[in-house]
């Protein structure tokens, strides 16, 4: 288990979208590509990145557990339908990061001072 110090010391742009909701590497590409891209089919990121549907589907399902892409139902002329992906905003997700990090560093020091009155940090 990596600890906090160890977290810091390898933080980088790509792995605060790792640490924050979960996704891995390749989840990422798939966010990248659609704030490359714009709003997307599933068979064109497919196309896009270079993998298949189901890899795509899966991290896009993560995506949007995380709320950071969001699917928006197609209706086709002459009925059917399809869906599309686009990515939230690079502003709106550092925002909710940052609020997260604030929260859990609130909650961390009310933590630290919990463990000093306990344990007589005196």
């Amino acid at each position: 288990m990596k600890t906090i110090k160890d977290s810091i010391t390898i933080l980088s742009c790509d792995n605060v979208l790792e640490c924050f909701y979960g996704i891995n590497e390749s989840d990422t590409e798939i966010y990248r590509i659609l704030l490359s891209e714009g709003e997307k089919k599933i068979e064109e990121i497919s196309s896009i990145a270079g993998k298949s549907e189901n890899t795509v589907y899966k991290s896009l399902q993560k995506l949007m557990m995380a709320g950071i892409v969001i699917r928006e139902k197609r209706l086709i002329k002459g009925g059917g339908y399809y869906y599309t992906y686009r990515a939230v905003s690079p502003d709106v997700v550092a925002r909710e990061m940052r609020e997260v990090l604030e929260n859990w560093y609130i909650r961390v020091i009310e933590t630290i001072e919990e463990f000093k009155r306990k344990y007589g940090g005196g």
